[in-house]
């Protein structure tokens, strides 16, 4: 019985290097359909006058932007990438 349990921890350590390890076995991405941007989409990313981009980050599967306002206050907006639509999260004045 050892046998067979030492013999079956090898195959699968075996076949979970062989999956790891080797070369041009990564699956290959499809190919999906382009996503359409809608045309509201570049009026809400817009950014006012004079204002900033202090950071982007990623949450999820969202880009959040911090804006610096020219006034002083700070906005964050969210942004799909998949349809480039814009969603103002928060906005703060000084």
């Amino acid at each position: 019985m050892l046998v067979v349990i030492i013999l079956l921890v090898a195959v699968v350590v075996g076949e979970l290097g062989r999956r790891f390890f080797a070369p041009g076995t990564a699956p290959v991405p499809t190919a999906a359909a382009p996503a359409t941007t809608p045309a509201t989409a570049a009026a809400p990313s817009a950014l006012p006058a004079g204002s900033r981009i202090a950071s982007i980050t990623v949450a999820g599967d969202r880009a959040v932007i911090l804006i610096t306002l020219p006034g002083g206050g700070q906005e964050l907006r969210s942004i799909d990438p998949r349809s480039g639509a814009a969603a103002t999260l928060l906005t703060t004045s000084p």
